[in-house]
């Protein structure tokens, strides 16, 4: 791709100029809405309508996430931030930090800036890196340091609004079907998801009928003699634990008075699809059933964020070390078993390489990169993998050093899904040696954010954690 021309001109602020080019950027792309550009990175929309307006200059990192949702060329729009970052008056080595954010020299005609706390509104913020560059903003206004900060607020319990579960308001699913909406339902019904599997349907179904039944003013008990089954029955179906059976799902709706052929048949649909199998179901010989329900959900979830305290997290694993930690858990399996093991993990894998990969924020204690697993060989492979997925623009990848002490989450690994689907709130995965547990109440869901959030602020930034790592392979 040819070098795009320079947005910069020297009668234009560069700032302004800069972000005229961003929004010629997003033109040229169809002109995504904000949100769907958010759903391909990990900063939020406002955080991104902020980049094009040209009120600061942004740094590379939000840059790259812009330019990286338009579908831009990475490398040109790397030589025109640094031109504009010149122009400025920042240096080329300031693109990862804070320095990229600096809004340019005023004239001193102009008035001074507003305080942060009048510029700076963290209810709007979308997502946690978003929420986070906020309330840093607040607190370097405030003078306050992140570990005075920490103390001050370690006994004031704290909810996280950009990664609270989704509201029907906030998240409501688009409609399938040209029909009318049903009563004074406000969400209208569901749409597929883009991905998923049978976990997430059974899931955004249940989640429809749900609502369909709440909205009539029906019962459980009412609902399940409908069907011929229990109150219970309707209950498991509502959370997505079991399958639909399409007769099921057809008196249901005529219960709830959705008898509107062109409103009825997406559902329908939607219940025979519930019960496709998964791409993991050849994998069923080796993989326990309460793994299924991850698998799923990972297949669907636009951000995970997962904390380790023990081994590299099975997406960023080598299949050396992948192999080597499948003996560690199963000493007894034969060799194939091992195998078709480090290939479902493989196969996990893979999406991140494929168009509209996730964003993982993986956490990784120091330990983890310290104990040997396999020979020097294998955890030089891996380490050396660790450094070239944390380049990824779809990866952040941050380690809590031992100086760091401790912290709320020690010991206790876990995963926290986000969706980009309608209808899915935040999931917390706990997994176990022989089960599981889905957390996604929202007092328990807040529990662990902040937890998470404890962590990124104790752990070694991302491009501390490359230099780390590095030093680390020295050794090795």
């Amino acid at each position: 791709m040819p070098r795009p021309e320079s947005p910069l001109d020297p009668a234009e602020n560069p700032v302004a100029a800069f972000a005229v080019r961003l929004r010629r950027l997003r033109a040229e792309a169809g002109s995504p809405s904000y949100r769907a550009m958010a759903a391909r990175s990990y900063y939020g929309y406002t955080t991104l309508a902020e980049a094009a307006s040209g009120r600061r200059f942004p740094s590379w990192e939000l840059t790259r996430a812009y330019v990286q949702a338009c579908g831009g060329d990475l490398t040109a729009w790397e030589l025109l931030w640094c031109e504009a970052a010149e122009a400025v008056g920042l240096s080329r080595g300031s693109r990862h930090g804070k320095g990229g954010e600096r809004s340019p020299p005023r004239p001193s005609a102009e008035p001074e800036r507003a305080p942060a706390s009048e510029m700076v509104d963290p209810a709007s913020a979308g997502t946690l890196p978003e929420l986070m560059g906020m309330l840093d903003e607040l607190r370097s206004g405030a003078r306050l340091s992140v570990r005075r900060l920490v103390e001050r607020s370690r006994d004031e319990p704290v909810r996280d609004p950009a990664f609270a579960p989704a509201r029907t308001a906030d998240r409501a699913p688009a409609r399938m079907g040209g029909g009318p909406e049903v009563g004074d339902q406000p969400s209208g019904l569901i749409a597929y998801p883009r991905r998923g599997g049978p976990t997430v349907l059974r899931i955004l179904l249940g989640a429809q009928l749900r609502r369909l039944r709440e909205a009539r003013g029906v019962s459980t008990e009412e609902a399940g003699y409908e069907i011929r089954g229990s109150h219970s029955k309707i209950s498991r179906m509502e959370l997505g634990r079991v399958g639909f059976k399409e007769r099921d799902v057809s008196d249901l709706l005529t219960l709830y008075g959705v008898n509107d052929p062109a409103e009825r048949a997406p559902l329908l649909e939607l219940a025979k699809e519930a019960n496709t199998p998964g791409w993991w179901h050849r994998y069923a010989d080796v993989l326990p059933s309460w793994f299924e329900v991850y698998l799923g959900l990972e297949e669907a979830a636009s951000l995970l964020r997962t904390y380790e305290v023990q081994f590299v997290p099975g997406l960023l694993q080598t299949e050396d070390y992948a192999e080597a930690v499948v003996r560690l858990g199963h000493p007894d399996a034969s060799d194939e078993e091992v195998e078709r093991r480090v290939q479902l993990r493989t196969t996990r894998q893979r999406r991140f390489a494929s168009p509209g990969a996730p964003t993982l924020w993986a956490v990784l204690d120091e330990a983890v990169v310290r104990r040997p697993v396999g020979d020097y060989k294998v955890m030089r492979r891996q380490i050396e993998h660790l450094i070239a997925m944390s380049e990824l623009p779809n990866v952040t990848l941050q380690i809590v050093p031992f100086g760091a002490g401790g912290h709320a989450a020690a010991g206790a690994p876990f995963t926290i899904l986000r969706f980009a689907e309608p209808g899915l709130s935040d999931i917390v995965y706990l997994e176990q040696l022989t089960s599981a547990l889905y957390l996604d109440k929202p007092t328990d869901v807040d529990t662990y954010m902040r937890a998470m959030n404890e962590l990124t602020i104790k752990a070694l930034r991302p491009e501390a954690t490359r230099w780390a790592l590095a030093e680390l392979l020295r050794q090795v």
